[in-house]
This record gives C-alpha cells, sequence and structure tokens, in this order.
C-alpha cells in the first residue's frame, strides 16, 4: 500500500502532464517557478510595504490567484483570516489549509463570498489572465469591490501592454502584433507556450488608460497618482525623466508592470492619511509599533499616536511623550470596525476657552469652559453608518495662549488626553 505522501501528486507530475516532456526548458521553468513562489511573493509584500501602510494584523484577507498557497504559507498566520482563492485546480491542489488559513476554488469574476467580507485583497498578477478580456477584467474589480470593506484596500499587480517584453511568453512585443500572426510568433520561438495556454488571446494585457477607465467604472480608485505606489512629486524627486513624463499625463505608461493600492473613490481621501507621506513629520511622529494600524481610540498615555494626527497638534512640553496640546485647529482621525455612536473626548483647558467639535464637516456641538477645567465631552454620531468607517474630527478653539517659556513660539489653546469612538 502507498503511503500518503507517495500518493500527493508532485509540481514535476504536473509539469509533466502540460509539457509532455522533462527535457524542455518550460518545464524547468514551471516547476521552478512554483517552487520559488514563497520567495516571489515575499519580495511583492515587500516591496509593498516600503511605499504603503500594508498591516495585516487582525485582518481579514483575501488572496485572488494563490496558486499553490506561497503567500499563505508566509502571511497566513499574521492576519485574522487568511483565505486563498485559485481558479486551476492543478496548481491549488498543492496548497495545505490550517487553522486561520483557507483555500478555496473559485473565480474572480464571481467570488463566493457576502459583501464587505475582507479588510484587504491582494490581487497579484491576475487580471492578465481573465480569459474573457477587458468585460471580465472590470467584472473582476467590480467582485473585489463588493467584498471588500469600505475602508479596505485592494494590492493589485498587472503586466502593462506598453512595455516591450512579455514575460508569459519570454518574448519582445508579441502583444504588438495583429492578433493572427501572435501566436504564429509564439510558436516559432517558444512553443511551449501553448502547452499551458491555448493561444496569447488568453492572456489580455492592461493598458494604463483602461486600467484607469475600469477602476472609475468599477467605483474604485488608485491611491497614489501612480501605479507604482507613489505620487507625481516623489516619483518626479526619485526619477526624475519619468517623473517629469508624469506631469505631461504620460506617467501610467512607463512601467513594466503596474504596482497600485486601490480603494473605494469615497474613501480615497481619508485612505490617503494612511500612507506615511502624508504625516507631519516635523510634529506628528508614528507611533511605535502600531504605525500603520488605525484604530477607534487615542489615549496619549500610551503612545504619541501621530499617524492618526493631521494639522495643529503639539508636543506636550514637559516630557514630549505625546500630541496633547492643539492650536486654535487641529484634526485627528479615528477608524471604527463596528457600529459605533458616541464621540468621546476628554482634556483640560488652562483658560477659558470655547470648543467646537465637528465629524466629518458636521458639526456635532460645542463645549464652553471655564478657568483650568477638566471636561469629559460626549457627542452622538449624527451618521447612519458608523461601522468600517474612518472619522475626520476637528476640534476647534476661540482663543490660543503663548506657551510660559518665551523660546516657545506656539500658540496653544487646549490639552487634549483620550479621544475615541464608542458603543
Amino acid at each position: 500500500m502507498k503511503s500518503k505522501t507517495e500518493l500527493e501528486p508532485s509540481l514535476e507530475a504536473v509539469a509533466l502532464q502540460i509539457y509532455g516532456s522533462t527535457d524542455s526548458a518550460a518545464y524547468r521553468r514551471w516547476v521552478e517557478y512554483w517552487k520559488a513562489s514563497r520567495e516571489r511573493n515575499r519580495e511583492l509584500i515587500r516591496n509593498f510595504t516600503t511605499h504603503s501602510p500594508l498591516s495585516l494584523n487582525g485582518k481579514t484577507v483575501l488572496d485572488i490567484g494563490c496558486g499553490t498557497g506561497g503567500l499563505g504559507d508566509l502571511i497566513g498566520e499574521e492576519c485574522q483570516t487568511y483565505v486563498g482563492a485559485e481558479y486551476h485546480q492543478h496548481v491549488l491542489q498543492f496548497s495545505r489549509p490550517r487553522g486561520n488559513v483557507g483555500y478555496l476554488q473559485a473565480s474572480g469574476i464571481d467570488l463566493p463570498f457576502p459583501s464587505e467580507s475582507f479588510d484587504l485583497i491582494l490581487n497579484f498578477d491576475v487580471i492578465e489572465h481573465l480569459e474573457g478580456g477587458s468585460a471580465w477584467q472590470i467584472r473582476s474589480l467590480k467582485e473585489m469591490k463588493r467584498v471588500l470593506n469600505p475602508m479596505g484596500m485592494i494590492f493589485l499587480t498587472t503586466p502593462n501592454f506598453w512595455y516591450p517584453f512579455d514575460a508569459h511568453t519570454e518574448l519582445y512585443f508579441p502583444q504588438y502584433l495583429p492578433r493572427f500572426l501572435q501566436d504564429r510568433y509564439i510558436r516559432r520561438f517558444n512553443p511551449y507556450f501553448h502547452r499551458e495556454h491555448a493561444s496569447f488571446k488568453n492572456i489580455p494585457l492592461v493598458k494604463p488608460g483602461f486600467l484607469k477607465r475600469a477602476l472609475k467604472e468599477s467605483g474604485l480608485v488608485s491611491l497614489h497618482d501612480l501605479p507604482c505606489c507613489l505620487d507625481r512629486s516623489e516619483y518626479l524627486r526619485l526619477h526624475p525623466i519619468r517623473g517629469a513624463l508624469s506631469y505631461l499625463g504620460l506617467g501610467w505608461y512607463t512601467h513594466a508592470e503596474f504596482w497600485t493600492i486601490i480603494v473605494h473613490q469615497e474613501a480615497r481621501r481619508l485612505q490617503r492619511r494612511k500612507l506615511k507621506s502624508s504625516w507631519f513629520y516635523e510634529t506628528n511622529q508614528p507611533a511605535d509599533g502600531t504605525a500603520l494600524q488605525f484604530g477607534p481610540r487615542i489615549d496619549f498615555n500610551q503612545s504619541s499616536f501621530g499617524h492618526q494626527l493631521g494639522e495643529g497638534w503639539y508636543w506636550h512640553e514637559r516630557d514630549e511623550r505625546g500630541f496633547r496640546w492643539i492650536g486654535k485647529r487641529a484634526i485627528f482621525y479615528l477608524e471604527s470596525t463596528e457600529t459605533v455612536r458616541y464621540l468621546l473626548v476628554k482634556g483640560f483647558t488652562p483658560r477659558p476657552n470655547r470648543l467646537k467639535i465637528s465629524v466629518n464637516g458636521t458639526a456635532v456641538g460645542e463645549h464652553w469652559s471655564s478657568e483650568a477645567e477638566g471636561f469629559e465631552l460626549k457627542y452622538l454620531l449624527p451618521f447612519r453608518r458608523t461601522d468600517k468607517c474612518m472619522f475626520e474630527i476637528e476640534i476647534e478653539a476661540k482663543g490660543v495662549f503663548k506657551a510660559e517659556n518665551p523660546e516657545d513660539h506656539r500658540e496653544l489653546s487646549t490639552m487634549i488626553f483620550s479621544a475615541e469612538v464608542t458603543k
């Protein structure tokens, strides 16, 4: 009787079924590609983390096109739930579910999940394999939007049609040829391509203009100006020539592959607060360990929470442990994962003042303070939906005062100790 290990399939056996021989370079590339998937995915995650707020802790994550499960092996334990979805059973069979890591066979254009199921969606080099072309690609984007929670993010990569080298065929220019010549050209120089892909028409590479239009039609938008996790000003600084082209409207055309973070259109402005480049470095240092996590509470006795603060915040003048003083106007951000009803703000006013509190541009209340008064404010959130939301809270003071130290040129109004949204 054969052992379980002997009964399990191998990459080599599957490659032999596809290519018919163990001697071809295509056979070896296919086996090596899937054996290296873990390290390749590690590099993808590392690159996104360098430029973007990719935090997995406590998140529900969907990996579309998970292949043999290499990414699940890499990040699954960090997530609250990791789900790998793969259409092709001949590679999915190598994935190994366990604990909070699960896998299933599914199509990217018809995801079997309820709406708003996931905090993060990973879609690495998938949409160029949707054989239905542009219609299926738009349908796939709409499906990702449907299952993504309102403050979630999609991390997507796909090759650029206009880059001359095609990695699928390992040839130059096949996508530029007329359709009737593409397969002839590929058969002449890489005949093994058609052993796995019936035709090059089944690799509908994405053009920059189409991707932008498809995102708009799907209710999605790129978090950055350019599909490389950079805005135009950053790109100009790092790559002057290509950066200059971006100001001429050509910034999407110069990349071999698109690396883009995608969010709901209506959430883009607030989601950009999570980018490192949006923090005020001089006054808002990121909190240790949780710099990319936005939450429903800020407690300045615990950490600086600089990543959740906008303009108008200053260090405490004694211990410089956290941002406690505010100027005449200060903004901060709180994010809820469950339904909340109230905004709570605790603080202290050293002098008489009037504070006006607004949430997402809507005034929720005001507080008149006497001299040297502590306060605990509680306001009802006047919104129909308060779960899976980020709130922009603004505190505006009527008056400010100068610090006692003559070398301190700050204009201060009130000290804030904590703030939160709660049930």
